[in-house]
Parts: structure tokens; sequence; C-alpha cells
């Protein structure tokens, strides 16, 4: 049967299995992942990704490698344990582990790849795309597999029916109704029977064949004596016996060569040819098969070899210019951390001399100064503080890069603790003119384990910003309790805000906006402040709207782990501040997930 009334089959989707916990990271995945056109099945942890696992089969699985319950390397070894999941290609994507531990441990797992947030979209898009075709490949080898075993079932079947043709006189009807061309002729070679299938496969009806000479449907370049000898094999026991190309015997009947139409158009065929006495009158009957197809399958299936080879060898040169790039950037970063802290230490010298020395003067240690000297010693002295300010906060931030910020963690109280700074920065908001304001929702205060060190630090950078930009309104703190055991401070001012486009661009390094001589900083604080949040296993974020001030949240956990620095180094380095979700009730406040580093 040709198949000329077949429905053609739909090609089914390919399935993406995203596994995050945090649902805006699953939705921007499918963003990026969209242009694909595959079907992105969404699991929002390792359990819900083993489950989905159990019924449905994935081109790909995009692994996140921090979450809660089972993490990503826990699944991925899960995965790879099932013999239903076990090939599948796996990428972990993290914006935490970057060490070359994780790194090795990902592979070992079972990973194909290894990805640090933030990522860039068109090779994420990329990489999933080979995998993708990849697996297309594989179905269809699949296929052409499942069509090669049918082809193979139908050839016994062939033998099959030969034997039944040898122990059956009258093969009438089951001639008529078989899928293969039978033609059936004597020992004169003329044709005794031309069934359906000969007709379409030869082209040529049977009342035109029957009666005629067999050699017809065969090309010149068949040797002229090959059925003669083919039919002597059919009746004698003999091992072989040629037919054009190949051999013949009634132990090896199925034999590959050259056919012709009616037309003239010449197909290969595999055929087998069997002797059946009536009477002491031998007839001769060829099964014939058009491999024409198959052949064409064949090829396609070694093109599509090569096409995968190629494709695997591309994806692994991709994959070591990727990893030869990463631990280029490390050591770029690496070496910029040391160069901070290395002239931090070297700068702070000759800086507290001047410090020193002009104060002695200004105290008219060294003789009275008459008003222009005074004026300009205080210049030098205040450059000189501003000056060891930044290099103080550079020496932070290389500090914080490197890992080496030293957590001691004890209890803390708040709304205490934002008291005790009202006293340290209220001089500086009477010479602004600004009032502060403090208010704790409940009734009771709030004990957390963390460093009131740094704490201080980031809530004294928050109050010193609200006031420098607040123009001289009222600066409210508000401290809200959460479920958890956390907490959430609030520092908000009237200013004129921020502007959307520069809400980012505030936390990165040296960067202030509409800064004037009456607001002083090194552009460090905010960068610093919220790479100390996420050392505390917090974040920092801003929600401003132009014209209406802005209102910087310090989210707090009840417990700050101790992590090993190297750790820390690691998430700080990647931007993970983001990793802890902020429970804040603005719905305008940008995602948790922002890069680290950005200061207003």
């Amino acid at each position: 049967m040709t198949g000329e009334h077949a429905v053609p089959e739909t090609k089914p989707l390919v399935r993406l299995l995203l596994v995050d916990d945090r649902p805006e990271n699953l939705l921007a995945l499918e963003a990026i992942l969209e242009p694909l056109g595959t079907e992105m099945v969404r699991a929002t942890s390792g359990d819900e990704a083993l489950r989905r696992l159990l019924s449905e089969d994935f081109a790909v699985i995009l692994l996140d490698v921090q979450m809660p319950g089972l993490n990503g390397f826990e699944t991925a070894r899960l995965i790879k344990a099932r013999e239903r999941s076990k090939y599948i290609p796996i990428i972990f994507l993290t914006a935490i582990s970057k060490e070359e531990q994780y790194v090795f441990e990902g592979y070992s797992v079972g990973a194909v790849d290894y990805l640090f947030k933030p990522f860039n979209p068109d090779i994420l898009r990329s990489k999933v795309s080979v995998f993708v075709d990849l697996y297309e490949k594989q179905q269809q080898l699949a296929e052409q597999e499942a069509r090669l075993h049918e082809s193979e079932r139908r050839e016994l079947e062939l033998r099959h029916m030969r034997e039944l043709w040898e122990s059956e006189a009258r093969l009438g009807e089951v001639v008529g109704s078989a899928m293969d061309a039978i033609v059936m002729f004597g020992p004169d070679e003329r044709v005794l029977l031309f069934n359906a299938a000969a007709e379409r496969m030869f082209r040529c009806p049977a009342s035109e064949a029957i009666g005629g000479t067999i050699r017809r449907f065969f090309p010149p370049e068949v040797s002229a004596d090959a059925i003669e000898r083919a039919c002597g094999a059919a009746n004698t026991p003999e091992p072989e016996s040629d037919m054009a190309t190949g051999h013949s015997s009634p132990n090896a009947p199925i034999e590959a060569f050259l056919a012709k139409r009616a037309s003239g158009d010449v197909f290969p065929v595999e055929a087998s040819v069997s002797c059946l006495e009536t009477r002491g009158e031998p007839s001769y009957t060829l099964i014939v098969r058009d491999v024409s197809e198959r052949r064409t399958q064949e090829a396609a299936l070694r093109d599509q070899a090569l096409s995968i080879e190629r494709a695997s060898e591309e994806l692994r040169i991709t994959n070591d210019m990727l990893r030869a790039r990463s631990d280029e950037l490390e050591r770029a970063m690496s070496a910029r951390s040391r160069f901070y802290a290395s002239m931090s230490h070297e700068l702070r010298t000759p800086i507290n001399a001047v410090l020193g020395y002009s104060t002695l003067l200004l105290e008219d240690i060294y003789g009275p100064l008459n008003d222009k000297q005074r004026e300009g010693i205080q210049r030098t002295h205040k450059a000189a503080k501003h000056l060891l300010e930044l290099v103080n906060d550079v020496l932070d931030l290389s500090k914080i890069e490197a890992g080496k910020i030293d957590l001691r963690l004890q209890p803390v109280e708040f709304p205490s603790l934002v008291e005790d700074l009202f006293v340290t920065v209220r001089p500086l908001a009477d010479e602004h003119g600004s009032a502060l304001s403090l208010e704790h929702v409940g009734e009771k205060p709030v004990t957390i384990i963390s460093d009131p060190r740094r704490l201080r630090q980031i809530l004294l950078n928050l109050l010193s910003n609200a006031i420098k930009f607040g123009k001289g309104k009222p600066i409210r703190v508000r401290s809200l309790p959460q479920e958890d055991g956390g907490v959430v401070i609030e520092v908000a001012d009237e200013g004129p805000g921020i502007a959307p486009e520069d809400q980012e661009r505030i936390f990165h390094e040296f960067v202030q906006l509409g800064k004037s001589q009456l607001q002083e900083g090194t552009g460090l604080g905010l960068p610093i402040s919220r790479r100390l949040a996420a050392l505390l296993d917090g974040a920092l974020r801003v929600v401003s709207h132009g014209g209406d001030g802005s209102v910087f949240q310090l989210s707090l956990p009840a417990n700050t782990s101790p992590r090993p620095s190297r750790a820390i180094e690691q998430e700080l380095g990647t931007g993970v501040a983001s990793e802890t979700t902020l429970p804040v009730e603005s719905p305008t406040i940008a995602p948790a997930r922002d890069a680290v580093g950005q200061r207003r």
C-alpha cells in the first residue's frame, strides 16, 4: 500500500523542563527560550521535576542549583539514577555556586553545562537549541530504526510466505492480496501470474505482463543467464548461484539487484526466487520489494549521524571557549580585589599623616593661623577626610569581593539599633533641617541574630543618604516585623526621587546622581551596603516614584547563617544579593534578582 490517503502526522512539540523555585526566573527563562518554538514545562522544586519526569519526555532540563528541599545537585543525581531520564541533558543555572568545586560537582552528577547568572540570553538559547536539535534528530533516528526493524520484520514474513507457497499448490488468493510484488513464471520464462502489487511496482497491467518474458522487467546490465542460474538454484541444493550482482540459493533467497518499470525507470529491489513442482512441471515464484525509499532513508540516516557528530564537536569547542573566558574573568576579578586591598592600605598611611598634621595646625600647636591659612587648612583637612573615607570604602569593597569579611553574630534588637543611630546622625539632620521619626509596627521589639556592626554600617549609610538628598524634609524610618521572625527596615525621604532607569545604577560603584557640593560621598556606600546585606542573608532594594521621594528597604532574616568566605565571594561576585526573597507590600518593587553593585 502506498498510503496515498493517509493523514499526515503532526510533529509533536519538543518539551523543555525548567526547574527553579522562583516563578519570575521561570518566566524569564520562558521569554528567552520562546523563539525556539518548544513546549516549556515548569517545575518549582526538585520533587515536582522528578514527578514530571515519571510521565513526560524532555529534550533538555534547565536546573537551578539553589532550591529549598532537594537542591539542584541532589535532583540531578535522582534524575540520572532513573533509567527513563538518565540520558536527558541537564544544564545547571546558578547565581551562587561559581567555585570550581561546585562546577565540578555539577559535571560529576551528569550535567552537560554549568552556566552562571547573569547569563547571555543568546548563548543560553543557542546551547538549548543545539540540544533541541539533537533531541529531534534522536527522535528521527528512533523512527528510522523502527522503520528498519519493520523492514526486517517484513523480510522475515517474506521468507515465511515462500515456505507457504512451496507447500500450497494453489496460491491465487494469497498472491492476489500480497503486499509485495509476486511474479510467477515457468521454465520458459513466460509470466504466469502478476499480482496487483506487481502492477503498481512495475507500472504494468497484469493483462500485458502475463504471457510475456520475465526479462522485460530487468535492465540490460543484469546478466543474460542470471535468471536461468537463479531458477537452477531454486531446483537444486547448491549453496550459491549468481543472479545479477548477488547470489541466490534455497537457503538464502533474498538478494538485491536492479529492476525496470514499464516506463524504463530503473530502481533497486530485493527479491527471492522459489520453485514449486506440480505434476512434475516446475514453476518459479519471484517475490520483489521496492527498496528505493529505504535506501533514501539509509542515506539520510548517515547524513544525520554525520551532522550530529559535527554538532557535538562544535558544542565541545564552544564549551571550552566559555570555560576559558570564565577562568580569565575570575582571574581578573581576583587581581582587581588584590589591587584594591593593597592600594587602600598603602594610601591610608599618608592620608592619616595629612589629617594628623592639619589637625595640629588647626589647634594652633605650631602657632596661630590667620583666617586665610585656617580656611585653606580646613579645606585640606576636609578633602583628606573625604579621601580617607573613599579609601576605607574601597578597602571594604575589596574585602567583600575577596570573601574576607568576618561576621560576628549576636542578638540585635529593633528598633533599639535604629534609635542608637539617630543619636549619631541627628547633627547631620539638624544641619540639613530634616526631622527624624521612627515607627515600629507591633507592640514588641524584634530580636534577630546578625552582625550589629555591619547593620549599623548599612543603616548609617541609608540615613546619611536620605538626609543629604531629602531637601530638608522629614526622614521616616519604619521597622516591620515579618512572620518568619525576620524584619524589614524602611528608610524614606521626600526628596526628588530616583528615575526608574537610575534605580539600578545607584548600586554601581562610584555612581552618584545629582551630586552637588553639599552632597559629598564616595559613590561606594550603596554598593557596599547591598553586598553587606547579601552577606547577612538579606537584601537591599529601592522603591521610588519620580517626585515622591525614595524608600530604601533592608530585609533581614531571623538568623544569619555563617558561610565560608570563599562561598561568600562567589555569591557577591555574581550578584546573589537578590537570592533572598524580600517580603514587601509595594507591587512596584523591582524583582529581588538584581545585579549586585549599583549605587546612589
